[in-house]
């Protein structure tokens, strides 16, 4: 385990007792045991009896709780590791092998026969832009503020964000009315791709 690893993140990884060991059942019976003796021993006062009785199942039950929050925490813990790695290990391969998933549903969608899917595709990769944008810091309500407080020399393919997120904003405001080429959708996307290339996307 790293040694940057919070401390009660190891103090549960390592518990002072390995619950694999713990027979629950035996401590129950050892407990009822005890509680006999107790009865034996106070047969003539009810008070202590009964006094007895409740403080050893409180205690047992407070054990018993703990026990169980260590082993379903553990538990909880391999299965939110377990699911980190297959995640990396993902994202891992993806950088490996050149993909990037998100941009390949872009680019299907701008190749599909539907419009309906061309207009989705500029959609999402205005997204994209406005995640892009984000990611650098770049302040402002909505892509066009952002490119506006961006200074002319800082982004290089400025024009090319700008022609391609109008072309959303048609979409986005003027809906069907808007009559959009498969051509136009293609050309949109690649002024994005511009943007994108610069940005580090591609």
């Amino acid at each position: 385990m790293s040694p940057n690893t919070p401390l009660v993140t190891q103090f549960i990884s390592k518990p002072l007792f390995d619950t694999t060991f713990v027979n629950v059942d035996y401590y129950f019976y050892q407990v009822l045991v005890f509680v006999r003796w107790i009865g034996e021993l106070h047969a003539g006062s009810t008070i202590y009896l009964v006094s007895y009785i409740l403080s050893l199942f409180g205690i047992t039950l407070i054990i018993y709780s703990l026990v169980r929050m260590v082993e379903i925490y553990r538990e909880e813990l391999g299965h939110l590791q377990h699911a980190i790695a297959e995640y990396a290990e993902r994202h891992n391969e993806a950088a490996a092998s050149g993909k990037n998933e998100r941009w390949e549903h872009i680019q299907d969608l701008v190749n599909s026969p539907s419009e309906s899917d061309w207009r989705l595709g500029i959609i999402e990769a205005d997204s994209v832009l406005e995640g892009l944008l984000d990611a650098r810091g770049i302040s402002g309500a909505g892509i066009g503020a952002k490119l506006k407080s961006i200074s002319p020399g800082d982004l290089g393919s400025m024009q090319a964000a700008w022609e391609a997120h109008l072309v959303r904003n048609r979409i986005a405001h003027e809906g069907l009315n808007y009559e959009l080429s498969q051509r136009d959708a293609r050309r949109t996307i690649q002024l994005y791709e511009v943007v994108f290339r610069e940005l580090g996307f591609l």
